[in-house]
């Protein structure tokens, strides 16, 4: 059970982690080609690459479909986002193996410890019984607290989209950084949005690329010419993130400001959907899209994320939303009252912590600013986005860590107006999930030295600590299978085997390195106090 301490304190900051992925360069996936007034192409690209059919929307019809597909097959160099399907014989070949051998070690565990809770709880030494009493108990509660959220989540429906008449005006402010010519589909996919096309315009900022990020930018804006306003702007050196989207909301003069990631396609219903909740709800100030993986079949690493980011947003998110108390609205896809940002927008730029400027955890520092003064947050699961994520072990780490910094960061700045009457609804229950959630984060240090002393002291504990995790870990995985409906599930079994085996190190690791501000997965340029250039190319 001491396990459970690194897997709640993953749940904690699985809703506040910021998305914002690309290890670096990214792959050149080949362009797919023009899209028509409903977005059907966009819509072949994205299912082609999750491997099965969209279900959040409308069904998608093209007639030319054989057209289409001769075209991708006579392709010089197909995209490598294009993966296998998640059918594929082989792949249900190795999960129904991973279920056997999972099994068989269960039997084996069970066997050898009779799972006799109660005997290794009476253990000779104070420290052991004391530490495993502590985490029966923190188990337990989560178990408990557990229950409660998914009461909400079952309640939880997404607002419905509103009529064309009724739809604010919209900047779409897009930074780029080293994303090659996955930024002409980003592009591409943000121009076939169903929206009206006079009340969208979109803002791109090249952060000082030092790639060919730039002329693909200008390919994209191109390529939409006539459908929406496009402005490109770009910084002479890299600056970072949360200074590309300052300059970006400086140019954007519409109602309502939407981030949107580079590395990042989105549906085309998912502005639509996102601004409606502006629209339903005055009391919502900023609003979170769904996130999915965009290349969940590329290797073992990206089935784990797809899993972990099912959880984060349709589950995860959908219970915060049933007390308008989400915490994070997602960098990759983000719906914001441009009137607030506008007055915020310095502040929140020229952040700092710990005396350090403040480059990562930019969405997360932007809904606490929403949150401090009183506006409500929600979650749209119509609202979707498919975003690129690293691809290896240590991509996923840096990842990991970069998101664990920036969550106990704006935790405790959080905590500087949680105990004030910041808002008038949910209050008090928004205030019990926050410290339920920096519970999760505090006790993870704590839990986790325990576990080693324990580890090495005690030759049956680690067996014990197994069998927790496989419950807890069948747990969530009814929770993955009743949102998603596939086979996957097997996977996010292994996935939580593998961070309190593999990845428990983060969040302790993490608060004794929070000085560190860098980005960690992408190649920072260098640092320059040289003005801004802005370079405007707009496609009218």
């Amino acid at each position: 059970m001491a396990y459970m301490g690194f897997i709640s304190a993953d749940w904690a900051w699985r809703g506040q982690r910021t998305v914002s992925t690309d290890e670096g360069s990214s792959a050149n996936p080949s362009s797919p080609g023009g899209y028509d007034s409903r977005g059907n192409r966009f819509m072949k690209l994205i299912q082609e690459t999750l491997g099965r059919p969209d279900r959040s929307g409308p069904e998608v019809r093209d007639r030319d479909s054989d057209i289409d597909r001769a075209h991708h097959c006579g392709a010089a160099e197909p995209s490598p986002l294009l993966l296998t399907a998640p059918g594929t014989a082989r792949e249900g070949a190795m999960k129904v193996l991973v279920l056997v051998c999972l099994g068989v070690a269960s039997a084996m565990v069970i066997s050898r410890t009779g799972i006799s809770w109660g005997r290794f709880g009476r253990m000779t030494s104070s420290f052991g019984s004391a530490a495993w009493s502590t985490t029966l108990i923190y188990g337990s509660f989560m178990y408990a607290v557990l229950i409660w959220r998914l009461w909400m989540w079952r309640r939880y429906r997404p607002m419905a989209a509103v009529a064309d008449e009724m739809l604010p005006s919209v900047t779409v402010v897009m930074p780029v950084f080293n994303e090659g010519a996955l930024v002409t589909d980003a592009i591409r996919s943000i121009s076939a949005s169903r929206y009206p096309a006079g009340r969208l315009e979109l803002v791109v900022v090249d952060d000082g690329s030092t790639d060919d990020s730039w002329v693909h930018i200008l390919r994209g804006a191109r390529a939409v010419n006539g459908r929406i306003k496009v402005t490109t702007l770009r910084h002479v050196t890299n600056k970072g993130k949360r200074h590309a989207l300052h300059l970006g909301f400086s140019r954007g003069r519409s109602e309502v400001f939407v981030t949107v990631d580079s590395d990042s396609l989105l549906h085309p219903d998912a502005i639509r959907n996102g601004v409606s909740a502006l629209v339903r709800d005055r009391r919502v100030g900023c609003v979170a899209g769904c996130v999915e993986v965009l290349n969940p079949r590329a290797s073992l690493i990206t089935r784990f994320l797809k899993c972990s980011f099912s959880l984060s947003f349709k589950f995860v998110r959908a219970y915060q939303n049933e007390f308008r108390g989400v915490f994070c609205t997602p960098g990759a896809l983000s719906f914001y009252r441009a009137a607030f940002v506008r007055e915020v927008a310095d502040e929140w730029a020229e952040q700092r912590f710990l005396g350090q400027a403040c480059t990562t955890g930019e969405d997360r520092a932007m809904t606490n600013l929403f949150l401090r003064e009183g506006w409500l947050t929600a979650y749209q699961g119509n609202s979707k986005v498919y975003s690129k994520m690293p691809e290896t072990f240590s991509g996923m780490c840096r990842m990991f860590l970069r998101w664990a910094r920036s969550n106990i960061r704006e935790t405790v700045v959080l905590f500087g107006f949680l105990f004030r009457r910041f808002r008038g609804a949910f209050l008090n229950t928004f205030r019990l999930n926050m410290l339920l959630a920096t519970l999760s984060l505090v006790l993870a240090p704590i839990l986790a030295a325990g576990s080693v002393m324990l580890l090495v002291t005690r030759d049956d504990y680690a067996l014990n600590q197994f069998l927790a995790v496989m419950v807890y870990s069948l747990s969530v995985a009814v929770i993955y299978y009743i949102n998603e409906r596939d086979t996957d599930w097997v996977w996010l079994i292994v996935y939580e085997l593998v961070w309190v085996s593999c990845l428990w190190w983060i969040i302790p690791y993490a608060f004794a390195s929070l000085r560190n501000t860098g980005w960690l997965t992408r190649r920072a340029g260098p640092a320059s106090a040289r003005p801004i250039l802005a370079t405007q190319a707009a496609a009218n």
